[in-house]
């Protein structure tokens, strides 16, 4: 990660690579002499920029499409100085080719370059100007161009490769906030969920048309991974940290802040879509939560190079990323138990694209409350113009919608109130006259069961009046 105090350096580099130009494969072996009369002249090469770059921390060194490519200056150094006179005997050409990586091959491919990419050395100097970038990077999948120089000595039609360097890379735009769009875009591709089935779904690799047919498995090693990434017939790759890790669990790991970190998978995968939603919006170097680790053997030099080639796909403002395990800072714990996460995932995933909607949806109002705070401020600033009247009446009349939308809120709450409280106040009538027939019913019961006992009584009473009735009537008898 680029701190805020470095300094980056614009510096040529060797070039040992082939360049697919016009269907055709340039091998380029520096012989690094200079051929004069069966002798070998030593030399010095300098490329000189007559304009820098721009560089921007996010994107590093980058350039816009309609802007002619700043002149370079090629100049060529007789070690000896008293044969400095041999260059002026000698048919040497500089060649500019503008190339993107081919992932299919390990080559380089020429894009092409708007101008006269050829330069005559004359006196040792040789002048490029005049050249435009022939396509942009957002139309080669975000990919970053170099400038590589190629200088050649020519000897009775025979032509020999003296140097060659490369520049750094460089993204290039096609437009306004052209650059914005293609980092948005690829932001998208990373903090948009995945559908689970692409968990489970066996994905190949399929050679282009002009080779031969053969499907290559993408299975959970670092070949499979980087079949992934190069296949032409995988056209929407996902790019999200989570299926990284589970799907290449064995050459991808996925770690988080120590004050984030949760043991719950489903905690775990709530919090990594928490954080890329939420870093997605504030875009700050300083507070990545996440990181990604490449682990890919150190000691193949050309399956490195090809990893760190496809790493810059998922160059980015929201985690950092990492081809080796001890550079990466402490404080960040890796996600482990990948078998259950991917479980879980399934059941997590609606969660997620609520979660998703939600955050757009905040984010929509806030800008939207941005926009009518900034209306305003132009009205005040602007009162006098006929702009600013416009703007006034635009604002008024969104208010307007507004207040009549929130009056029409308020009378549909006040309405949903009224007939709550209309059916809470049925609900409680309808409840005491229940209670009041209950009791009735009660006392009616007991009222009854008070003149039952009454007559219970009587009718015993009368039978005692009638056996003393007896008694006397049996006592008289006798006496």
């Amino acid at each position: 990660m680029l701190l805020s105090n470095e300094v980056v350096r614009w510096e040529w580099q060797p070039f040992n690579n082939n360049i697919v130009h016009n269907g055709q494969t340039l091998r380029i072996e520096a012989s690094k002499v200079i051929k004069y009369q069966n002798t070998n002249q030593s030399y010095q090469l300098d490329l000189k920029l007559w304009k820098p770059f721009p560089f921007n921390s996010n994107i590093g060194w980058n350039w816009h499409k309609s802007w002619n490519i700043p002149e370079l200056e090629c100049q060529l150094k007789i070690d000896n100085d008293l044969d400095h006179h041999v260059l002026n005997t000698l048919t040497i050409v500089a060649n500019v080719y503008i190339v993107k990586h081919n992932y299919d091959k390990m080559e380089m491919e020429s894009i092409g370059c708007k101008g006269c990419s050829e330069g005559v050395f004359r006196n040792g100097i040789s002048i490029l100007r005049q050249l435009k970038f022939n396509t942009t990077s957002y139309k080669n999948e975000y990919q970053k161009f170099q400038i590589v120089v190629v200088v050649s000595q020519i000897n009775s039609s025979q032509q020999s490769i003296i140097d060659a360097k490369c520049s750094p890379y460089i993204f290039v735009d096609s437009r306004k906030h052209a650059r914005q769009q293609a980092l948005n875009n690829n932001i998208q591709l990373i903090i948009d969920p995945f559908l689970p089935e692409n968990l489970e779904k066996q994905f190949v690799k399929k050679e282009r048309k002009n080779q031969p047919k053969c499907l290559l498995k993408v299975d959970n090693t670092i070949q499979g991974l980087m079949n992934y990434f190069t296949a032409p017939n995988i056209r929407h790759k996902i790019r999200h940290p989570l299926f990284l890790a589970i799907k290449f669990e064995k050459c991808v790991k996925l770690y988080l802040k120590k004050e984030l970190f949760v043991k719950n998978c489903k905690d775990a995968i709530l919090r990594v879509q928490s954080i890329l939603m939420k870093s997605s919006q504030e875009r700050r170097d300083s507070h990545k939560e996440m990181a990604l680790l490449f682990q890919v053997d150190q000691t193949n030099e050309q399956e490195f190079k090809k990893v760190y080639e496809i790493s810059q796909i998922f160059e980015n403002d929201i985690f950092m990323l990492f081809l080796k395990e001890d550079q990466i800072p402490q404080g960040y714990i890796p996600i482990e138990d990948i078998s259950r996460i991917k479980y879980h995932y399934k059941q997590v995933y609606p969660n997620l694209i609520n979660q998703k909607s939600l955050i757009i949806y905040q984010s929509e109002n806030q800008e939207e409350q941005s926009i009518v705070k900034q209306t305003k401020l132009n009205e005040q600033n602007n009162e006098n113009q006929i702009d600013t009247h416009l703007s006034i009446k635009q604002c008024n009349q969104y208010i307007a919608q507004q207040d009549e939308c929130n009056s029409q809120v308020l009378n549909y709450n006040n309405q949903l109130s009224y007939y709550y409280n209309f059916f809470q106040q049925q609900q409680q009538l309808k409840q005491q006259e229940q209670l009041q027939q209950f009791q009735q019913e009660q006392l009616f019961q007991f009222q009854q069961q008070q003149l039952y006992n009454n007559m219970q009584q009587q009718i015993y009473q009368q039978q005692q009046y009638y056996m003393m009735q007896q008694q006397n009537y049996q006592y008289n008898r006798f006496y």
